[in-house]
């Protein structure tokens, strides 16, 4: 009794040992047959230009397939397989062998009919006048009479790895599915064309760089699409379809660096994350540095190496999105650009994963990747539509802004001296340099018969607020018209006219009053810096006196003072703004020394070129030509008969 069970145990694992052959498939024209990878046989010759006469002969070893799917993630030589049909029917009837991959380089069908080998194709490398119709689905058309027995021979030549869903279809699903499958790509196809115009008006429109890497990124997915869904093999050019073969993973990489391009713009990630933004920038130009090798590496090796690399550009994204919505405000528009490249993620993972065969092949496989491109499409124009929305917002504001900023700068026009090069005859120089469009310097100069008025006043800050108060000073200094010999008490008054418009502000000012027939100096300070005269040996005095700045809290307490009247020199008025320049690269001021000993070596200059030396020299000592304040120079000469040189 031992010996018989060791011996059925033993004969049962000699079978198992020995190959069999996979069962033959028996189809009739009622039913549909799906996953029908069970009953194919595969061989993989050493040889990769074997014939089909070689292959079909009896010595041929054949293995059973052993998945319900055509899986050979890592076969470099062609594959072939076969498959035995039996139709049990009472009429012919043409059926459809549907494989559900269409990126491959090559699918070749040799079936016997009365004798004699027929050959189809379908796949990148092959023209469309050689493919069997719906040749974006990879299907072939088989007619079988009643009770016939055919057995069929596939060759699957790829660089790519070889994963295939393998289906049977009568003639009537399959024109149903393929109609199915034509209005769920004309849909996803028709969707991503729309925003493919809508992200072109958008860039085109804000100019933004964001919407121009948007615009390239959608159309190289779109590109890749047709590859995913075999719509690709619609496009020809020429008598070869080669370039597709190399297409496709170039295709990939400029995805992958257009990806990476919008979100770092999208995410503004330059000035808030520098390190993470030099990082991804220096990827991008490997990945720009790795496509030309494609002309002398392996092509399989390149596509494994663009599998690497794309996986490394998705990492990217992501911890860049996660970083942004840890600290960033807008939340919203993160959250929806992680959804979106978590979705692609998933769905190209989802998709290579099972072409790896690292896990079990459904059909949702087939459309994983267009549906996770889809949805990326899908809630990343949610997040730019925000965007718009804050841009619109944003340039609504700034047209807001700059009809006030037009209105303030017709009011500050109207604060400057209106165009003179003398009063009472004395030769007179200015230059005015604002710190932004508009600031809160002020000068007047009035003129009588025998008397001059010169005022010059610094508003704390500069904008639109320092120009609206420097623009009341005006309407006040009206006050001083009537006593223009009085300063001091022409000041007192303009500052209570003023108190309750400042509003936190504050203004220093300097007023000074000229006689030249009674030979009088006269000034009230509001502490601003003094008044310098500068004599012709270029010699510097100074003429000040006690006040403080005008304000809402505290009296200024102003001194009036009267000095003997220069009878030659200039006289030099200026703001803090010109001491206060600051060298941008070292953050050194001009200062009072640099500035006296400037205008030194001007004494003989005319007022205006004191004026316009003192500017150029500023900029040239800021590198720039904006400055942090605003810079005010007033300059007049009291000599009326002198050549200047």
């Amino acid at each position: 009794m031992l010996f018989f069970r060791k011996t059925f145990w033993f004969g049962i694992l000699f079978l198992c040992a020995i190959p069999i052959e996979a069962l033959p498939l028996s189809i009739e024209e009622t039913n549909n047959y799906r996953d029908i990878g069970r009953y194919f046989e595969f061989t993989i010759p050493s040889n990769p230009e074997v014939t089909l006469e070689e292959i079909s002969k009896q010595e041929t070893l054949w293995k059973p397939n052993p998945k319900n799917v055509i899986s050979f993630p890592r076969s470099k030589n062609p594959v072939w397989l076969k498959v035995t049909l039996i139709h049990y029917g009472n009429f012919p009837h043409t059926f459809f062998l549907h494989l559900s991959n269409p990126v491959v380089d090559l699918f070749e069908l040799h079936s016997e009919i009365n004798g004699k080998w027929n050959t189809q194709w379908s796949g990148e490398q092959v023209l469309q006048k050689n493919k069997p119709i719906y040749s974006h689905l990879s299907a072939f058309p088989i007619t079988l009479s009643a009770n016939e027995t055919r057995t069929i021979y596939l060759k699957i030549r790829s660089d790519n790895p070889i994963f295939s869903f393998a289906s049977i279809y009568n003639s009537r699903t399959f024109i149903a599915y393929s109609k199915k499958q034509d209005i769920f790509f004309a849909a996803y196809f028709g969707a991503g064309f729309m925003m493919f115009l809508f992200s072109l008006f958008l860039a085109h429109t804000l100019r933004y760089k964001k919407f121009f890497y948007f615009f390239f990124y959608l159309a190289t997915v779109l590109f890749l699409n047709t590859y995913s869904t075999g719509f690709i093999q619609y496009l020809e050019f020429g008598n070869s379809n080669t370039w597709k073969y190399y297409l496709f993973p170039i295709t990939i990489y400029f995805s992958s660096i257009f990806g990476l391009l919008f979100t770092l713009e999208f995410l503004e990630t330059k000035n808030k994350y520098t390190k993470l933004f030099k990082v991804t920038s220096s990827y991008i130009l490997l990945l720009l540095i790795v496509i030309p090798t494609i002309s002398f590496l392996d092509l399989r090796f390149f596509m494994q190496l663009t599998v690497v690399l794309v996986s490394i550009s998705l990492f990217f994204t992501i911890i860049i999105s996660i970083t942004t919505l840890l600290k960033s405000k807008r939340k919203i528009e993160v959250i929806l650009f992680l959804l979106a490249f978590g979705s692609l993620l998933i769905g190209a993972s989802y998709y290579i994963f099972t072409v790896q065969g690292f896990i079990k092949p459904f059909h949702f496989a087939s459309y994983s990747l267009p549906l996770g491109s889809a949805m990326e499409v899908f809630f990343l124009s949610l997040a730019l539509v925000l965007r718009v929305s804050d841009y619109r917002k944003s340039n609504e504001q700034k047209q807001e802004i700059d009809l006030q900023l037009k209105i303030a700068q017709k009011l500050q026009n109207g604060l400057l001296p209106k165009k003179r090069t003398h009063a009472l005859e004395y030769p007179l120089g200015f230059r005015y340099l604002p710190a932004t469009d508009i600031g809160g310097d002020f000068v007047e100069i009035i003129v009588k018969e025998n008397e001059l008025g010169l005022f010059l006043c610094d508003v704390s800050g500069h904008g639109i607020p320092a120009a609206m108060i420097a623009s009341m000073t005006k309407v006040s200094l009206e006050i001083w018209n009537d006593t223009l010999d009085k300063p001091a008490l022409a000041a007192e008054k303009i500052r209570k006219s003023l108190l309750s418009s400042l509003s936190g502000h504050f203004l220093s000012a300097f007023f000074v009053y000229i006689n030249p027939k009674e030979n009088t100096l006269r000034i009230a300070n509001a502490g601003h810096l003094p008044l310098l005269h500068l004599d012709r040996e270029g010699k510097i005095t100074t003429y000040t006196s006690y006040g403080r700045a005008i304000n809402e809290f505290i009296k200024s307490d102003m001194i009036e003072k009267s000095f003997p009247l220069p009878k030659e020199g200039t006289f030099i008025l200026f703001t803090d703004g010109v001491i206060e320049a600051r060298n941008i690269n070292t953050g050194e001021l001009f200062g009072e020394e640099r500035f006296y000993n400037l205008i030194q070596t001007l004494a003989n200059k005319h007022p205006q070129i004191i004026c316009d030396s003192v500017i150029e020299e500023i900029q040239k000592f800021q590198k720039t030509k904006r400055s942090d304040d605003d810079i005010t120079i007033l300059a007049l000469s009291m000599d009326t008969d002198i050549n200047f040189e």
